[in-house]
């Protein structure tokens, strides 16, 4: 019979998960990390692994979750001291894109094969929340803006959040896209995206 844990202990196992997520699908790599290593590494048997988690896709998509957060908070406390412009919104977009393709985490997403293996593996409400979540966090700054000029106003936040989310998923075709051009051209389609949300006053 499985062992029942208590809340704290259930906190402590959670935790160490995530972080035995973060070391290895950094390090080997979603497709060669395996619930075994990810228990080993949390200090658990592997059959305690399903009493937290499904499978180890829905442990990569909580530690997906994590460290998009973390970017989003890097990326908004720079706009804080930065000017409120158009120019600032088309920098907070590019950085948050470079974070994002940068991260050794959210890397292994934008591989085609891995995120189709991913979704697969999740439940439909998971990603739901999960676009939720991103509307939920960003409505606050996409309203201040639209209130002082800078983005359009005829759009709605879920529609911006859905249109810069696009941009990221489309990073998933860099190999269709050509890497001699991938640069350039998501470059200049962010560029275009965000001079398209932009109000026409908001210079």
């Amino acid at each position: 019979m499985p062992r029942k844990f208590d809340t704290d202990e259930k906190s402590q196992i959670q935790q160490k998960l995530l972080e035995a997520g973060r070391s290895l699908f950094s390090r080997y790599g979603f497709k060669k990390t395996n619930v075994g290593e990810l228990a080993k590494a949390a200090g658990i048997a592997s059959g305690t692994f399903y009493l937290f988690y499904r499978s180890k896709e829905e442990l990569f998509f909580d530690l997906m979750e994590e460290e998009e957060q973390a970017i989003q908070q890097i990326v908004l406390r720079q706009l804080e001291n930065a000017s409120k412009s158009k120019e600032a919104f088309r920098l907070f977009f590019k950085e948050g894109f470079r974070l994002m393709t940068e991260n050794p985490i959210l890397r292994e997403v934008l591989l085609p094969e891995q995120f189709e293996a991913i979704v697969r593996k999740l439940p439909p409400d998971k990603l739901e929340r999960n676009y939720a979540t991103d509307v939920r966090k960003l409505e606050p700054l996409i309203r201040q803006w639209q209130a002082e000029g800078i983005l359009r106003t005829d759009m709605t936040p879920e529609l911006i959040v859905s249109m810069l989310r696009s941009i990221i998923l489309l990073s998933l075709h860099k190999q269709t896209i050509g890497d001699a051009v991938y640069e350039a051209t998501m470059d200049a389609l962010i560029t275009t995206v965000a001079d398209g949300l932009a109000a026409k006053k908001g210079v």
